[in-house]
């Protein structure tokens, strides 16, 4: 029987959001799985869940708390793989497990999204990159979710490391099939006030600077302008203190754009919404954008690695650049206007990124070790 301990940040809006069904599988290989994280949540997995005094930040004080903690943790415990996640989970795993290599422990580290890639603001290549760069060297095998970090990886860094990809992080479909899609879709536009003829926008993210949300509230007022009844959905939480509300509420939009907090009703929001949009700056890997294809969305999605992981442009979505808010007003239109090609995008075959797909090739990975 295997011991793994998976590292990350939060147990709210990491653990439970990506890694339940990978660690329900490992168990059901007879694989003993704890987890360390800051729990903030309850966490409906795993063997033993240990409370770690680290944030989502790596650059403070209870950093080095973590690293102690986690220390004991390992030494307690004897683990034959650490499966570790985001920069924070990263960092305190592979300083903490350094000094137990040497006795057989295996480091593996997931990159959901490396923080510097080309384009990436020179302030993330001075902090990350030298960072990431070192600590290779302390790790048995890295992880990528996209062909461009992939890549990235191969080349910068320790070549003894071994480098693999999975297609995300595997998404639990479960959660988004709904029942008596009419009804639902009914029943949701009456209560968030959106006419039956409406076309509905949906971009499912939490509401930061990076998700740039201001990108889409734009794209809504000149669809409006053009004279389309159109909504934008925006679920996720909202860590903007008011400042896209701002915004939409000084270009007319208060009632036309619909800032939803955090949702665990993704499915039935997706079921109300006629359109997937994407703005993104950064992302490792749009599982929002597979989500909605499950969903039966056509996408429309700002060009980056993530992204560009999943859409062909004009294959299986539209990819637009950056801030483009006039490509992806146009994109938008052409889809409302033209049936055939709404049915063709909304008609994607998307089993590679199930759960339990990912949950094998991550099992298959660890059992080379």
């Amino acid at each position: 029987m295997k011991k793994v301990l998976l590292v990350a940040n939060v147990a709210k809006e990491h653990v439970n959001k990506f890694h339940i069904p990978t660690i329900k599988y490992l168990q059901s290989k007879g694989w003993q799985v704890d987890i360390a994280c800051s729990v903030d949540a309850e966490i409906k997995a795993g063997d033993n869940i240990y409370n770690m005094s680290w944030k989502r930040s790596p650059f403070t004080l209870k950093t080095f708390k973590g690293i102690k903690e986690l220390k004991n943790l390992i030494a307690q415990n004897h683990y034959d793989i650490i499966y570790c996640h985001t920069p924070v989970g990263g960092l305190v795993a592979r300083i903490a497990a350094r000094s137990f290599r040497k006795q057989g422990l295996k480091v593996v580290y997931c990159a959901h999204g490396l923080h510097f890639f080309k384009g990436a603001p020179l302030l993330n290549w001075l902090l990350f990159y030298p960072m990431e760069k070192w600590m290779a060297k302390f790790t048995d095998m890295f992880i990528t979710i996209n062909p461009e970090d992939y890549e990235l990886v191969k080349q910068k860094f320790n070549h003894e490391m071994k480098v693999e990809m999975i297609h995300g992080i595997g998404v639990n479909f479960d959660r988004l099939d709904i029942s008596d899609k009419n009804k639902v879709r009914e029943k949701y536009r009456e209560d968030l006030h959106i006419p039956k003829d409406a076309t509905v926008l949906i971009y499912v993210a939490e509401i930061l600077k990076n998700k740039n949300q201001q990108m889409l509230i734009h794209v809504l007022k000149q669809l409006r302008e053009r004279g389309k009844d159109v909504y934008l959905l925006l679920p996720g939480p909202n860590h903007q203190h008011g400042e896209y509300q701002k915004i939409a509420d000084k270009l007319g939009l208060h009632d036309y754009v619909k800032f939803l907090g955090w949702r665990s009703d993704i499915g039935q929001l997706m079921v109300a919404s006629d359109i997937c949009v994407a703005s993104s700056i950064r992302e490792g890997f749009g599982i929002n954008l597979v989500e909605a294809q499950y969903c039966h969305l056509p996408v429309v999605a700002v060009s980056n690695r993530g992204h560009r992981a999943i859409i062909k442009d004009g294959v299986n979505g539209f990819l637009v650049p950056l801030n483009d808010c006039d490509a992806m007003t146009n994109k938008i239109i052409s889809l409302m206007n033209d049936r055939s090609l709404y049915m063709k995008l909304s008609s994607m075959n998307v089993d590679e990124y199930k759960a339990e797909y990912v949950a094998n090739q991550i099992y298959c990975f660890l059992k080379s070790l």
